[in-house]
């Protein structure tokens, strides 16, 4: 794991990186955040995703002890790493947190060699599709999943 300061000293948000299915203590700091910011959460759903990528990376903005943020992704096809989810605690946006998040995965990526960056989003999570578009991703499909939710891919080289 390591550990990354963000420089903004009033806030004191320190950012963790872990390679690997995090131990008990982390997933249930994590499980945690992801029902507070998910109305439709699937805790089974959520732990087999990140138990079935031993080899994916996961963030978390940590504001002291509590965990404010986090952003998960893993390797897909060849050269392309998949940004699956993330999201920050409402009482901590506006803060530039997620873009750190975004910055920190990206240059991740990069350095282990992927050539691109994809990512999903929704309608109803703006600031996440707002966020992507600014951070240079292009919108390449939009489509309905069986659960009929849309769906807007994007994609973003890193090359």
């Amino acid at each position: 794991m390591n550990s990354i300061q963000n420089g903004m000293a009033k806030d004191e948000i320190k950012y963790e990186l872990i390679n690997e299915v995090p131990c008990s203590d982390v997933m249930e700091d994590l499980l945690s955040i992801y029902n507070r910011l998910f109305n439709d959460a699937d805790d089974d759903f959520f732990r087999m995703r990140i138990k079935s990528h031993a080899d994916l990376l996961i963030i978390i903005a940590r504001h002291g002890d509590r965990v404010i943020g986090f952003k998960i992704g893993y390797p897909i096809l060849d050269k392309t790493f998949y940004s699956w989810i993330g999201g920050i605690d409402p009482e901590f946006r506006r803060r530039g947190i997620g873009n750190r998040l975004a910055e920190i995965q990206e240059k991740w990526a990069r350095e282990k060699g992927f050539k691109q960056l994809k990512t999903k989003s929704m309608n109803r999570f703006k600031p996440m599709m707002m966020l992507n578009l600014k951070r240079g991703f292009d919108i390449t499909k939009v489509y309905t999943n069986d659960k009929g939710q849309t769906k807007i891919v994007f994609y973003k080289s890193i090359a």
